[in-house]
């Protein structure tokens, strides 16, 4: 049986770090729910539009190409076997 991995846990580095960073600016409440919605989905896809933007305005990582975007590839690391 196989362990489920959640975004959270394959969120990049500096998207936890801009994440982090926000909730000490005071931003905390919007970062809590962010963290609480990555730690419980387990696909991209999953996900709707306006929660993958609260999630860009609030890592202050920012998409390079609509595949970004439509894929997650800015966000979340490979899987890891």
């Amino acid at each position: 049986m196989s362990k489920r991995i959640t975004l959270y846990q394959r969120l990049k580095p500096e998207v936890k770090a801009g994440l982090e960073l926000n909730a000490l600016k005071g931003y905390d409440f919007s970062t809590d729910i962010i963290v609480g919605l990555l730690k419980s989905t387990q696909f991209y896809s999953d996900l709707t539009i306006d929660q993958v933007k609260s999630i860009i305005v609030f890592s202050d990582v920012k998409p390079k190409s609509v595949h970004d975007i439509k894929y997650g590839d800015f966000l979340l690391k490979d899987y890891e076997d």
